[in-house]
């Protein structure tokens, strides 16, 4: 049966209305122009385009049989003939029982289906769950990198939507270890290839270090003190101040002889002292510091020149580089400055050893963290020359890092969805077993009915009813194969066009009751029936109105035959007249609803029975004011006339308007609106040019006075 029933974006209806039947029998009310015909158009024709927006929900396969205005023109007005309706013979008792003892096998196997479907159901409905827990989750990669800076943003092209991501990233082998590194070290990587600021860099030069030979050189730890020959060499030697000695020298002068010593200023020097002294620092003491003064020039030219190049604004230095490079730069220049100074001790006094700091380890610190940064910066080159191949590389380390990051999402929903999917598949295994059994039996009903299938008893039922409710000017009769034809007594061709409208209305609705309780072809398979009917008795005097709900209550809500009824009318009297009037049975068996329009457009809302009862009131209160769209004023008078007179005191309705106080000129408008066989919304052209508020109130006051009602009147009146 429909179980939800969804009406949005056609005719009146701009927003989506919802209607949840619960019992077999569905009433559903509303003035004409409400918004009723919609609803029985969307089940006759669901796949028509204007229907694009609407849906419906069934709890089994079921056929949808609809009585409408559409199937009074598909049916009687576009053709001459109408198509046969097959039904069970039953002279073939024997075919009858084989086909009854099928059809309660195969009612077991839909009822199968159908709790295996509410299995179905069920457990796609824990999955989903699980599945939107984690989604919701994982969709956090999407408002992270999606938003914000946009730098990562890339990576997730093709990738926006919920279910896309959540298969994406499922579908990720778990890597074997935690990436090393972050998000953000990637989007500084992608930010270094891309916009204005993505340029290469220069190589950064490494440290020749030429000094580092003069360094190693041994003359450091020579004692540099001259010749051991001449008369004061030993004494020289023995009190260890060769370098205080000539440190003097430079003070004596060449002419002089005896000249005043350069400490003691006693005139004890003689030339001869001076050519001893001279002796003791021969050429090869000369040689040594001379190459003392030279390397002392080469080491602070080569130092002193020393350009090493600041890195920290380097966009690849890392903040660890960069503090391992400034405290080996610091070293370097402190061994440097050192170095320095023991050389000039060493020039002082060259007959002390010195040793001199070796900076090689620094230099070759250095050296490392610079090649450790030419080698980012070849890197970043080769990106920069290759941009599709890296921002292909940084997605998919990317989505490695993704992976990792959300393991623990990831692997709660595979837990929990594990032992759910083997259930779905053996769910899904038992539904296809029940499918080919349906399938089979549907198969072997087919080729019984085929037996004992005929067109000739639907005839005689249909003719039966016309009889029963006093039509006999006219019947059903066979027409070529398998085709029903209407015909008068003087078998008149195109009978059905002669008809009055109640008479085709009579005639069409007994059709469609064979119609559900047979088939259209010889092998069809009978599924779960809706039966779906719109206002049949628009067009019908007060009797015809009985005689059509009694069909309705005895044919279709009686029958159990079929799973679900509904009917669609703008009467209260056909609404009062298939409604249990018992509260307990009502709530069991219907359900009551109401269709209205207003500003905002048609809806369908459920109902109580009570809230019925006060219609005729809510007529006279819409008449009262004035403020009230004309058209609407005037159909709320028909509708009073027709309620009070046809339903409450069961006259003919159209006896009424045959007073002569209605007659005159001033009623003609009065009279020709109310006096309508229809009033159905492509019937009720009304004119408001024509409409006088005042008139039509003295027209319905007449009525009501004329028939002996002034005081119903006037009651409804204040």
């Amino acid at each position: 049966m429909i179980t939800e029933l969804n009406i949005d974006g056609v005719t009146s209806y701009r927003s989506k209305s919802t209607l949840s039947p619960t019992n077999k029998t569905s009433l559903i009310y509303g003035l004409n122009g409400a918004g009723k015909s919609t609803i029985s158009e969307f089940l006759y024709n669901q796949s028509a385009p204007q229907f694009a927006k609407c849906s419906l929900k069934t709890s089994q396969p079921c056929e949808i049989l609809v009585y409408n205005q559409s199937f009074l023109n598909d049916y009687f007005y576009v053709e001459d003939n109408l198509k046969g309706i097959f039904t069970l013979s039953k002279e073939n008792k024997v075919a009858l029982q084989q086909i009854e003892a099928e059809t309660k096998q195969l009612d077991k196997h839909l009822t199968a289906q159908q709790a295996n479907s509410k299995l179905s159901t069920e457990n796609s409905t824990k999955l989903e769950q699980e599945k939107s827990k984690a989604s919701s989750k994982i969709w956090e990669i999407k408002t992270n990198f999606a938003g914000g800076d946009r730098v990562l943003e890339f990576c997730l092209e093709g990738l926006k939507k919920t279910e896309l991501l959540f298969q994406h990233i499922v579908g990720l082998t778990m890597p074997d270890a935690v990436p090393g590194y972050t998000a953000d070290d990637l989007k500084a990587e992608a930010t270094s290839i891309e916009g204005e600021g993505a340029a290469p860099f220069a190589k950064i030069q490494t440290l020749s270090a030429s000094w580092l030979a003069i360094e190693e050189d041994a003359l450091w730890s020579k004692i540099i003190v001259g010749s051991q020959e001449g008369s004061v060499a030993e004494f020289i030697s023995r009190t260890g101040n060769s370098d205080w000695v000539k440190q003097g020298l430079q003070y004596l002068s060449e002419d002089e002889d005896p000249q005043a010593c350069p400490f003691c200023q006693q005139e004890t020097v003689t030339q001869k002292i001076i050519d001893s002294i001279r002796q003791v620092f021969d050429e090869a003491y000369e040689k040594d510091v001379n190459n003392l003064e030279s390397y002392k020039t080469r080491y602070e030219a080569l130092t002193s020149g020393l350009n090493i190049q600041d890195i920290s604004n380097s966009p690849l230095a890392s903040k660890e580089l960069v503090d391992a490079w400034s405290i080996a730069c610091e070293a370097l220049k402190a061994s440097i400055r050192e170095n320095v100074l023991h050389i000039g001790n060493k020039l002082k006094s060259p007959s002390t050893a010195v040793a001199l700091t070796n900076t090689q380890s620094a230099v070759e610190t250095i050296n490392d963290l610079i090649s450790g940064l030419n080698e980012l910066i070849e890197a970043h080159n080769d990106k920069l020359a290759n941009k599709k191949r890296t921002r292909e590389n940084i997605k998919t380390r990317f989505w490695t890092l993704m992976r990792w990051d959300y393991d623990q999402t990831i692997s709660a929903y595979t837990l929990a969805t594990a032992d759910l999917k083997v259930e779905a598949s053996e769910i899904g295994d038992q539904a296809t077993k029940i499918s080919e059994a349906v399938a089979a039996s549907n198969g072997k009903l087919a080729a019984l009915r085929k037996q004992t299938v005929n067109i000739e008893e639907s005839i005689e039922n249909i003719n039966a009813g016309l009889l029963e409710i006093g039509i006999d000017g006219f019947s059903v009769v066979p027409y070529g194969e398998n085709f029903y034809r209407v015909s008068r007594t003087t078998d008149q061709a195109n009978a059905f066009h002669s008809l009055s409208e109640g008479e085709k209305t009579v005639i069409s609705f007994l059709y469609f009751i064979e119609l559900c309780k047979g088939q259209k072809t010889a092998t069809a398979v009978p599924q779960a029936k809706v039966v779906v009917i719109d206002d049949p008795i628009s067009s019908l005097s007060h009797l015809y109105v009985f005689n059509i709900g009694q069909l309705i209550k005895k044919y279709l809500i009686n029958d159990d035959l079929y799973k679900q009824i509904f009917v669609l009318t703008h009467s209260l009297y056909f609404f009062y007249e298939l409604t249990h009037t018992n509260h307990k049975t009502r709530g069991e068996t219907q359900h009551l609803f109401r269709v209205f329009k207003n500003t905002n457009g048609s809806s369908v809302v459920t109902m109580k029975y009570e809230e019925i009862q006060n219609d005729y009131q809510s007529y006279w209160s819409i008449i009262k004011d004035q403020a009230s769209p004309p058209a609407l004023i005037a159909n709320c008078m028909r509708n009073i006339v027709e309620y009070f007179f046809n339903f409450v005191q069961k006259r003919d309705f159209n006896n009424v308007f045959q007073k002569p106080a209605l007659s005159t000129d001033k009623f003609t408008t009065f009279y020709r609106y109310m006096n309508r066989e229809s009033h159905s919304l492509g019937q009720n052209i009304f004119d408001i040019k024509e409409f006088d508020h005042e008139v039509f109130k003295d027209g319905l006051r007449l009525i009501f006075e004329e028939c002996g009602y002034s005081e119903h009147y006037q009651a409804m009146s204040k």
